[in-house]
């Protein structure tokens, strides 16, 4: 990278911390809310969070390219291992399904929030100490295994491990502000906790002599991160929602565990179908095939900004609804679905036409050529991706969580038995496809049980639509870019609406809705 470049970057991630904060006092001052206003509370909720997300994401990216350069593809997959055990495998199993079950609870009955937060915080760092011997087992089983981690990668193991417990303080915190619908705050929080963990962690990666250091170093910049986010969730929990002194019901959190507990192997069975390809991965192919294919995926994942934070805003309305007019809730769903895959499809064409500039840019040249492929062929589960997200807390908001895995049970066991028949063939390739196969694995039974459950909308209209469109944009930029280079795929931001409009994609209800979100501000 350019000698000015990153001295740039972090003078512009330093600027956010203050530009936060004042965003957020213009935003207090501003703002007003409209109880009555269902459109522009969802807008309210997803608009801001996304935004915020999205600048999130382009720090991560610039983040990314710092540090794929300074650990390449073997130091990389050393440390993208490790953090992909604890960040997704045991913090999945300390939350154990809880945000989503407090969110519920908290929205339908707010009195509820202090207890269910405290309750709910103590039980995940109960879990959290329960997973530090597992951890210590874990690593000591890949050396007698003959497959040693990485030195580097068995500090940044238990400094990861360690932040577990402020994790589970900010999961808390930011499932209060869910339930009370203020996701702009845990969304401004995000930004100053993305800028803070940049700085150090730049700071560890220029400070480091060696490859050893430099992983421990990124281990140790989340630690603190995550500790700083932790105390900022706290304060703004006191001063905007409500002071939370520590209490303890038995009862209540055997009920939480219990209840959430379908959640969590959801979440797990997730975890392994999306990311247990990587542990396949490694233990076939090495950390250099890892570090590959978590290049791809850093871009992979910058389209998951848009639907979690959607679904965020939407589901305490889907809980009531599912309680006090199903009908309604059937409209949002149909109204979230038709959004997302307006979205999804022209991401997916745009990626995948761009995908070799994508990565020389994100990791240099030692990743151009394989992590291109990867990326081209992996951000095609992103329309699955979206229809799926929407559809499970639809029936999580009707009580049909169970349900939700025996769909979870399926898409695990497609997942892990083509990986491990195709990885050791062909590598992070197979496992790129797989995702895709998966996510279509998912949907059937996820669509019986929402029609089961007799709030599934038509979803095939809300589709068709959207992929006809993206595949004429996709082509007329293609041929653009083969004209005058890769500014060619621009192509697609006039042609895809052009098309989406001629065959009725924009209709009148979402232009209905769209003037509803956009009511007066003050």
């Amino acid at each position: 990278m350019g000698a000015y470049i990153i001295p740039a970057f972090l003078v512009a991630v330093a600027g956010l911390i203050p530009l936060s904060l004042l965003v957020a006092v213009a935003w207090r001052r501003v703002y007003r809310e409209d109880p009555g206003n269902t459109a522009r509370t969802i807008a309210k909720n997803s608009a801001i969070p996304i935004a915020a997300n999205l600048l999130n994401k382009l720090i991560d990216v610039g983040f990314a390219a710092i540090v794929l350069r300074a650990l390449g593809p073997e130091g990389n997959g050393a440390y993208a291992f490790v953090a992909l055990i604890v960040g997704l495998y045991f913090l999945t199993i300390s939350n154990w399904g809880l945000n989503d079950l407090t969110v519920r609870e908290a929205a339908a009955d707010p009195q509820r929030a202090p207890q269910l937060f405290s309750v709910a915080v103590t039980v995940r760092c109960l879990i959290a100490l329960a997973l530090i011997p597992a951890g210590a087992l874990l690593a000591g089983s890949f050396t007698l295994a003959g497959d040693p981690l990485h030195p580097g990668a068995l500090i940044a193991f238990a400094l990861l491990g360690l932040h577990l417990f402020p994790a589970a303080v900010a999961a808390g915190c930011s499932a209060s502000f869910q339930a009370a619908q203020r996701m702009e705050v845990p969304a401004l929080l995000s930004v100053l906790t993305a800028a803070i963990r940049t700085l150090i962690g730049v700071a560890a990666l220029t400070w480091a002599a060696d490859i050893t250091s430099r992983i421990a170093g990124l281990a140790g910049a989340a630690l603190v991160a995550t500790s700083i986010n932790a105390g900022l969730f706290l304060v703004a929990q006191r001063q905007l929602l409500f002071r939370a002194g520590w209490y303890w019901d038995a009862s209540l959190a055997r009920w939480l565990v219990r209840e959430s507990f379908p959640l969590l192997l959801n979440s797990l069975l997730i975890a392994v179908f999306f990311r247990f390809d990587i542990v396949i991965l490694r233990a076939i192919h090495g950390d250099a095939a890892v570090g590959l294919y978590d290049a791809a995926y850093k871009l992979v994942s910058m389209t998951q900004i848009i639907p979690p934070y959607v679904v965020a805003a939407l589901f305490p309305i889907l809980a009531r609804a599912a309680i006090d007019d199903p009908a309604r809730l059937v409209r949002m769903v149909q109204r979230a679905v038709g959004a997302l895959q307006l979205i999804a499809w022209p991401m997916a064409v745009a990626m995948t036409l761009l995908a070799p500039q994508l990565i020389g840019v994100l990791g240099g040249t030692a990743f151009v050529g394989d992590a291109t492929i990867l990326l081209q062929v992996a951000i095609w589960y992103l329309p699955l991706s979206y229809l799926n997200g929407v559809v499970q807390y639809a029936l999580i908001a009707v009580r049909q969580q169970r349900r939700i895995t025996v769909a979870f049970i399926s898409g695990t066991l497609v997942n892990l038995g083509l990986n491990l028949a195709l990885i050791p063939h062909y590598g992070a390739l197979a496992a790129a496809a797989v995702t895709i196969v998966t996510e279509c694995a998912l949907l059937v039974p996820l669509m019986l049980a929402l029609r089961r459950a007799g709030v599934a909308p038509a979803f095939g209209a809300l589709i068709w639509r959207p992929a006809l469109a993206s595949a004429a944009a996709g082509s007329g930029a293609w041929a653009a870019m083969h004209a005058i280079g890769w500014p060619g795929a621009g192509a697609i931001a006039i042609i895809y609406p052009l098309v989406l409009w001629l065959i009725g994609g924009i209709g009148d209800d979402e232009r209905a809705f769209l003037r509803r979100i956009l009511g007066r501000v003050g």
